[in-house]
């Protein structure tokens, strides 16, 4: 059997400086029989892919300190272009990987001297801002945050106590309000600076309290984690029950977020493990808080399909916990006779689509008061507390989009297709972007979607586009019927 050779060298983009230990991986097309092969470059930056299938292929390169790359790319944003081989071609690559952004600064006080050691954080641009990263001032008060990808950045001082007062947290132009701050821009390669933060003088409080718990009879003291939350990130502390002290010290005023959760029953009657949630605002004094641990929420579950009620067993519901600094990384609910215990708090709720069932639509435990429904392929956001609430899915049959992408007529091999679900109502992204590739013969295949409103493209001018880009590109827009497969063939975009 014949088989092709795909070669090439990975440099540092700035420097043309070969990259040792990068890991390069070939990944097939659809079409293509061969199997997704990873090695890693000699100490020379050099790669060798020998005995390769014939097909077409997306190389990519990934290394610490560096953002990842695929061969053919126009920009950081965009998709890279397949690599087509035919049988006994030998291919030569040249991969260049440029490096996260920066931004450099320097924490001063009143007279404009140095402040040592003060920590800063970075946002990313957006309603409401994203915390991304933080870093501490030096000795002379200088500071470089890393690893950022090319973007719009907030830059914002921590609040901290001095011997001689405390200075709170402080936006670029000497502002704590997020709508008068300065931005910055970051692009790969490149440090972005310099920023000057003066930290404002202010009051800074306390928080503190107690938690109690309960030790179940027999049963060695549970331990309780206790997590501060508010747009500067999370802290936490913890301890052994039957009383769990904490105390977060010089936090400035705003809003803020406490819950709590035991490794084991703590709570009375000991049916499995406790905790709590409240949220609250500091204004000027400091905050105390005794708190019991509680039994966890309990969320009955009903999904209903076209025939009736449907079996829980069958399906998967993943959950992520969200507040003021963001959202955690999702995990699988376990659900138990329709039943589910869940920890007190905001929690956002998907259920995942499978060859039988997607969900239409979602109603209860809602965070609004009326608990009014939506669209149900998305995350749904909910409130917890220790009550039961009842929360409801309606499935259909999932259904599928086909078709093919061209340009001038030809199809186009390793097209990126993108679709995203979509509120027409508050003109908003529903879910997660659903992204496929065409294959050998520019033809693609999108499965396990929801009756709804879609927008569809295909362009390698972007690797993931948000919503706004997607307006730019004149997506098609249009209807999916439950269970209702399509043919939707479209035009490759590209940036004229």
């Amino acid at each position: 059997m014949h088989a092709a050779v795909i070669r090439g060298v990975v440099v540092e983009n700035s420097s043309g400086k070969a990259l040792a230990r990068t890991q390069i991986t070939l990944t097939p097309l659809p079409g293509t029989r061969a199997d997704m092969q990873t090695q890693r470059s000699t100490v020379y930056g050099n790669f060798e892919f020998a005995g390769v299938p014939a097909g077409a292929y997306i190389v990519s390169a990934a290394r610490r300190g560096f953002p990842p790359v695929q061969y053919g790319q126009k920009s950081w944003r965009g998709a890279g272009a397949p690599v087509v081989i035919i049988d006994d071609q030998s291919m030569f690559l040249n991969i260049r990987m440029p490096r996260y952004g920066g931004i450099t600064g320097m924490v001063v006080d009143e007279n404009d001297a140095g402040i040592p050691e003060h920590e800063v954080v970075a946002y990313l641009m957006a309603k409401p801002p994203r915390l991304v990263t933080q870093a501490q001032a030096d000795e002379r008060g200088m500071f470089r945050i890393t690893g950022l990808m090319p973007g719009r950045y907030l830059v914002r001082s921590k609040a901290r106590l001095y011997e001689d007062g405390g200075y709170v947290p402080t936006f670029a132009r000497e502002t704590i309000q997020v709508e008068d701050a300065a931005f910055v821009d970051v692009d790969l390669d490149h440090d972005s600076g310099e920023v000057r933060l003066h930290p404002r003088e202010g009051k800074l409080h306390n928080i503190s309290g107690e938690a109690t718990c309960v030790v179940p009879p027999n049963s060695p003291p549970p331990h309780v984690t206790i997590v501060l939350v508010s747009d500067m990130g999370r802290e936490s502390t913890g301890g052994v029950c039957p009383s769990v002290p904490y105390q977060f010290n010089n936090k400035p005023p705003g809003d803020y977020e406490i819950w709590a959760a035991s490794d084991a029953p703590a709570c009375n009657p000991p049916v499995g493990r406790c905790g709590t949630y409240f949220s609250f605002t500091i204004d000027d004094k400091d905050y105390q808080r005794d708190f019991p641990l509680l039994p966890m929420g309990t969320v009955s579950f009903g999904f209903y399909g076209p025939k009736g009620r449907v079996d829980p067993s069958s399906l998967t519901l993943q959950m992520r916990r969200v507040d003021l600094a963001g959202e955690s990384p999702p995990d699988k609910l376990l659900i138990k006779q329709g039943v589910a215990q869940v920890f007190q708090g905001r929690w956002q709720f998907r259920l995942m689509p499978n060859p039988q069932y997607t969900a239409t639509r979602f109603r209860g435990c809602r965070i609004n008061e009326n608990g009014e429904g939506g669209r149900g392929d998305g995350w749904n956001e909910v409130l917890i507390n220790s009550r039961s609430c009842y929360a409801t899915y309606w499935l259909s049959g999932p259904a599928a989009i086909r078709g093919t992408v061209t340009n001038a007529h030809d199809p186009v091999q390793g097209a990126p297709v993108f679709l995203e679900a979509w509120d027409e109502k508050n003109k908003k992204r529903v879910g997660e972007l659903h992204v496929v590739r065409t294959d050998m013969y520019g033809k693609f295949e999108l499965t396990g979607l929801a009756a709804g409103s879609y927008r569809l493209v295909s362009t390698f001018e972007f690797l993931s586009p948000e919503s706004a880009d997607i307006d730019e590109m004149r997506p098609r827009t249009f209807t999916i019927e439950e269970g209702r497969d399509q043919q939707q063939d479209i035009d490759l975009w590209v940036i004229k």
